[in-house]
């Protein structure tokens, strides 16, 4: 199972979309949390279909702020429970495993001085999930002075406040690979400030049960948060491959070249079938000469895009 969690910030501009885009086409999440959507259901539900994912639940933003949704693969791999304006709660049976987890998608409330009253759920919950739980999202809040750069000192009383409640709860945190730091405010002067607010936590049932995990941090965008990435790594087995299909680049109809290609495939004679059969036989042909023309004519586009996205993410 990879699940991404990510503070996008609003889901109204084409950029944040193609990120999203981006992240799923190369990261192939089986469940997807989105915080701070700033998007109605109709919106969500057509970038749902955009996405390819099954399953969608919505919690509509409140005015212009807000909004959280979570997308999932497929209807038997999750069941809603309940939730409010900050979570979402959820059981998820894991591809390729026999267990149900429970999962709660978490916000922490932006206010500092109401902060304590997603503390307060949190601990609430633990009474309703004593076997394996697991938690992740936007808490924002630090627990330690270490997840902190920049600006004043955090109150020792305010860091305890989402501590004591995780510790209460037996929930760990799971650690990161990648960037410390999930959010900055991107300031230029003196006043620039990066945080740990972005975080997985489980309790000991789940960690007993998925021992083979990975928090990786991913690069920001569009969004001052950087997204969270959770692997199982044996979460791909007996799964269907969606993305190792035959993708077509928009990129491509802006050289002439493309067209050319699939000029001479189209005019070309195929043996071996009639009608639909034709058809479809030229249609691979295109798939092929199109992937080769592409990897001869561009190079591998996807490794330099990994290349700059992994430097972009060690210099913020």
């Amino acid at each position: 199972m990879n699940l991404i969690s990510w503070n996008c910030r609003g889901l109204g501009n084409p950029r944040a979309i193609r990120d999203l885009c981006q992240m799923v086409k190369e990261k192939q999440p089986t469940l997807l949390f989105l915080l701070e959507t700033k998007s109605s259901k109709y919106k969500m539900e057509g970038i749902r279909v955009k996405l390819g994912f099954e399953g969608l639940f919505v919690v509509d933003l409140l005015g212009r702020s807000g909004g959280l949704a979570l997308l999932w693969r497929e209807a038997r791999w999750l069941e809603i429970q309940n939730f409010t304006r900050r979570l979402i709660n959820a059981v998820v049976h894991p591809p390729g495993h026999d267990f149900q987890c429970k999962l709660t998608c978490f916000y922490g409330h932006p206010e500092s001085a109401r902060r304590y009253e997603s503390w307060a759920l949190l601990d609430h919950l633990n009474s309703f999930y004593p076997k394996a739980w697991m938690c992740i999202g936007d808490f924002n809040e630090i627990v330690e002075q270490g997840e902190k750069y920049g600006g004043a000192l955090r109150g020792d009383s305010q860091m305890a406040q989402c501590r004591v409640p995780l510790e209460h709860c037996g929930l760990s945190d799971l650690g990161y690979k990648g960037s410390k730091f999930t959010w900055a405010n991107c300031h230029q002067d003196g006043t620039f400030m990066k945080e740990r607010l972005d975080r997985a936590v489980m309790n000991k049932a789940w960690c007993e049960m998925n021992s083979n995990y990975e928090v990786q941090v991913l690069a920001a965008k569009s969004s001052d948060h950087k997204p969270l990435l959770l692997r199982l790594f044996d979460a791909n087995a007996g799964l269907p491959n969606y993305y190792k299909s035959f993708k077509f680049e928009a990129s491509w109809l802006a050289d002439g070249e493309c067209m050319d290609v699939i000029n001479e495939v189209w005019g070309m004679d195929v043996s071996g079938g009639m009608g639909m059969q034709t058809a479809r036989l030229k249609l691979a042909q295109c798939q092929t000469q199109l992937t080769r023309w592409s990897s001869r004519k561009f190079g591998d586009a996807q490794k330099v895009l990994k290349m700059k996205t992994k430097l972009l993410n060690e210099l913020q």
